[in-house]
């Protein structure tokens, strides 16, 4: 299954601390406005899309090193389909380390492989998201997915 799971490497201008900081504390800045907080061992959080959400575990902290999240709760929901529990069982494992000139992140989606419904939707999703990651790191500015709950947000994706 880990040959087929979801995995992409990002090359980033920014320490492996700024990065760590990024995928605990920050992911409002980069993936969507109404992340939580992922920053302590066993802590839930959830993110939303819309309608969509996934509420993750952290399972493992390692700073500036490692970042492993499990999925316990997920709904896609979509225009045309609405697909809940695909993620639950799945893990969302980040390896941080040193590059040059900063850091070389890798995400492993463990689990997230072609044969799910919605493979396609969020290895685009992933994709954009690892870019929006990227651009926060580097220039201060991500393009996380204003989510319409969230006063003056727009609900529409970036």
């Amino acid at each position: 299954m880990h040959a087929e799971s979801y995995t992409r490497n990002i090359e980033i201008a920014a320490s492996p601390a700024n990065v760590f900081r990024a995928l605990t504390k920050e992911l409002h800045k980069w993936w969507t406005t109404s992340a939580e907080d992922a920053s302590a061992i066993g802590q839930t959080a959830t993110s939303r899309f819309g309608e969509s959400y996934q509420t993750i575990v952290v399972k493992d902290l390692v700073p500036e090193r490692r970042v492993v999240w499990g999925c316990v709760e997920h709904l896609q929901a979509g225009d045309t389909r609405w697909v809940h529990g695909e993620w639950v069982g799945t893990r969302m494992i980040w390896k941080i380390e040193p590059g040059s000139p900063g850091s070389r992140l890798t995400l492993v989606h463990r689990g997230l492989i072609p044969q799910l419904d919605c493979y396609d939707i969020w290895k685009e999703g992933w994709d954009r998201y690892a870019q929006s990651l990227k651009s926060y790191l580097e220039t201060g500015t991500g393009s996380p997915y204003q989510d319409s709950a969230l006063p003056g947000a727009t609900g529409k994706r970036p």
